[in-house]
C-alpha cells in the first residue's frame, strides 16, 4: 500500500512521542514539514508543536501552534494541544477552556470513521478529555467547586467509555485491520485511555488533590503499552510517593 513520503516521515514521529522520544520525533516532523505547502503543513506543524512541548521548549511549540490554527485546524487536535500548552504554563486558563471546547466540538463532529472503537467510545472520550482539560483550568482559577465538579464528570464518562470499549469491537474492515495490526490496534485503545487518565490527574494534581491524582496516574501507568505516558506517570507516582 503507498504511503506518501510525508505521511510515513509523520508516522514514524508519532512513534518516537508515543515511546518517550520527543528530540527524534521532532527531526521526522521537521522533515515531513518541508515536504509540504498551504493547509497540507498543519498536520505536521501540530505534531511538531507537540514534540516540542514534551522537551519543554514552549515557546517555539505555541508559535507552531499559533500558526497552524491560523491556517485552519478542523480535526481539533491543534486546538487540543493549544489548550494543554496553556494548562502546562498557567498562562491563560479561560482561553484554555475555550480551546478545549472548540477541541471537542470540532472532534466529535466529524464524520469520518472511528477505526479504533465502535459505537460512541472517542465521542465519550472528547468530552471527557474537554471536562478534564476544564477542570484543571478551573483549578489554576482558583475554583474548586467548578474544577471538582468537571473531573467527576469526566471520570464517570472515562468509566462509561472503557466499559463500552470492552463490549465493543473495532470499527473497521479486515483490510485495515490487517494493515494495522491487532497490536497496534489494541495498543491504541490502551493509549487512548492513558491520555485521558493522564489528564484528569494533572487536574487533580493542579487542585492539590495527591490522592485523586495517584488513582488517575496509576490507571495512565497500566494502560499505557507505548512508553511516553507510562514513564511520566511512573514519575508523578514516585513524586506522590504512590508508587506500587
Amino acid at each position: 500500500m503507498h504511503c506518501a513520503p510525508e505521511l510515513r516521515l509523520r508516522r514514524k514521529g508519532l512513534d518516537k512521542v508515543l515511546s518517550g522520544h520527543p528530540s527524534d520525533a521532532e527531526k521526522l516532523f521537521r522533515k515531513a514539514l518541508a515536504l509540504t505547502d498551504g493547509s497540507d503543513r498543519v498536520r505536521p506543524m501540530v505534531c511538531l508543536a507537540d514534540s516540542l512541548m514534551d522537551q519543554g521548549l514552549y515557546r517555539e511549540s505555541k508559535e507552531f501552534l499559533l500558526a497552524a490554527l491560523e491556517l485552519g485546524d478542523s480535526s481539533g487536535s491543534g486546538q487540543g494541544s493549544l489548550a494543554d500548552l496553556l494548562l502546562l504554563t498557567g498562562e491563560d486558563p479561560n482561553r484554555a477552556i475555550e480551546l478545549s471546547r472548540e477541541a471537542m466540538e470540532l472532534g466529535t463532529s466529524r464524520r469520518d470513521k472511528d477505526i479504533y472503537f465502535g459505537g460512541y467510545v472517542s465521542d465519550t472520550v472528547k468530552r471527557a478529555k474537554c471536562l478534564a482539560r476544564t477542570g484543571h483550568a478551573l483549578a489554576q482559577l482558583g475554583k474548586e467547586t467548578g474544577a471538582r465538579e468537571a473531573l467527576s464528570r469526566a471520570t464517570q464518562m472515562a468509566k462509561d467509555a472503557q466499559a463500552e470499549a470492552e463490549h465493543t469491537g473495532p470499527r473497521s474492515s479486515v483490510v485495515v485491520w490487517l494493515v494495522i495490526g491487532d497490536r497496534r490496534l489494541e495498543n491504541h485503545r490502551g493509549l487512548v485511555f492513558a491520555t485521558l487518565h493522564w489528564k484528569i490527574g494533572l487536574a487533580y494534581l493542579a487542585l492539590g488533590d495527591s490522592s485523586g491524582a495517584a488513582d488517575h496516574f496509576r490507571i495512565t501507568r497500566s494502560a499505557d503499552r507505548r512508553g511516553k505516558y507510562r514513564s511520566l506517570a511512573k514519575v508523578q507516582l514516585e513524586q506522590l510517593g504512590s508508587s506500587i
